[in-house]
């Protein structure tokens, strides 16, 4: 047989082999196709009903669940409303189920009812990433709030109305209130927006007060920070905005730096406080710097974020009252440990420790400022203070 013929041979059964595999694949594609068109209503159908099993566990009283889309989105960048469903008795609308997602210590999805009277019907977490030890009791059924039930089934029965607030209106889990908090945040966003939807086209009970106000922050210029802090300070009368003073900018001090100092003083020229401001390392590389005033009592007047570099929605959340308001009145002398003696953002330990660290400086720094100046000095042994020293993991 010559080479030419062997090559046409070869090319021949090529293509031969080449029209079964097509053959092949067209009637696998062809059974698939029928095999799916039997089993994609099986599927779906499963679905809805295990979707209707969740949504029953909120909403007992439903025997339908119409899913809807035309709801008022969350007005929290860090909640989203993921699904809405109308909660129907007989077609007739009852109430509202509603899923969202937001921020605990990490993140929760929830699911709740709610129905015409603006009670919720009940809550039950779809996902939970927080600490094995403290948040996840939240989702532990055998666990017990101090009102004798699980931290999810407290809500049931309570009015939208009266709000969702750890500690008063709710148990906290204990260890565990950035969790609880989290919890209530998500809880007030998503029954505002199922109470508002029921209320506009279901003939609920009316929504009082407008959509929950997503807490603004903002960074300050340090004179601006001085004047913010003292804003609604009301012990001395006519304080002068700041006399600046030279500190030492070049030393670092437990790996941070000074930034600036000045005296406040009072319409009689004496000094009341000392402010310093103090950069340092965050989660971001860029790091971020805050201003603590000092009184003479060694108490922390307050503090205010200048600059941060850190992720939005997470490390971001430094910069708003809620956060940097839990230093206020505190004694400098004292630690700064999240979970202890102020609670850290959730998602966001690095950022939280890493600026109480700087908050320990600074205040000690301003301390020693005031102490210049007719402050109170600093107790034996103070100076020697530990930090959260917390850089590497969130």
């Amino acid at each position: 047989m010559s080479e030419s013929q062997n090559d046409t041979i070869t090319v021949g059964a090529m293509i031969k082999l080449g029209l079964i595999l097509a053959i092949y694949a067209v009637i696998s594609c062809a059974l698939l196709a029928v095999v799916n068109n039997f089993t994609a209503p099986v599927i779906e159908a499963n679905q809805i009903a295990k979707a209707n099993a969740g949504m029953k566990a909120v909403f007992a009283d439903a025997d339908s669940f119409e899913q809807v889309t035309d709801f008022t989105p969350s007005t929290d960048s860090t909640i989203t409303i993921d699904k809405f469903y109308l909660a129907k008795v007989g077609g007739e609308v009852k109430g509202a189920v509603v899923q969202a997602t937001g921020p605990t210590y990490d993140h929760a999805t929830i699911v709740l009812g709610v129905d015409l009277s603006g009670t919720v019907t009940g809550m039950q977490f779809l996902a939970l990433s927080d600490s094995p030890g403290f948040g996840l009791k939240a989702n532990d059924a055998t666990f017990k709030v101090k009102s004798g039930t699980t931290f999810y089934g407290q809500f049931a029965g309570k009015k939208v109305a009266d709000g969702f607030t750890a500690g008063q209106t709710y148990d906290a889990v204990s260890g565990a209130t950035i969790t609880s908090k989290g919890v209530g945040r998500i809880m007030t966003m998503a029954t505002f927006v199922a109470s508002s939807y029921l209320a506009e086209k279901c003939g609920g009970v009316a929504v009082s007060g407008e959509a929950p106000v997503v807490e603004e922050g903002k960074l300050f210029s340090f004179e601006d920070a001085v004047v913010d802090i003292n804003s609604n300070y009301k012990a001395y009368d006519g304080l002068s905005v700041t006399e600046k003073v030279a500190v030492d900018t070049k030393t670092q001090i437990h790996s941070m730096l000074l930034q600036q100092g000045a005296l406040v003083k009072n319409s009689k020229g004496e000094v009341v406080e000392a402010a310093i401001s103090v950069s340092g390392q965050t989660y971001s590389d860029v790091g971020g710097t805050i201003v603590v005033v000092v009184n003479k009592e060694r108490k922390i007047v307050g503090m205010r974020v200048i600059a941060l570099a850190d992720s939005p929605n997470r490390g971001q959340e430094a910069i708003k009252p809620s956060f940097y308001n839990q230093f206020a009145n505190k004694s400098v002398d004292q630690d700064f440990r999240g979970g202890t003696d102020y609670d850290a953002l959730s998602g966001a330990s690095i950022t939280s420790d890493c600026i109480a660290d700087m908050v320990k400086v600074a205040s000690y720094s301003a301390a020693e400022l005031m102490a210049q100046h007719g402050g109170l000095k600093a107790p034996a042994g103070t100076a020697d203070y530990t930090l959260n020293n917390h850089y590497h993991e969130e």
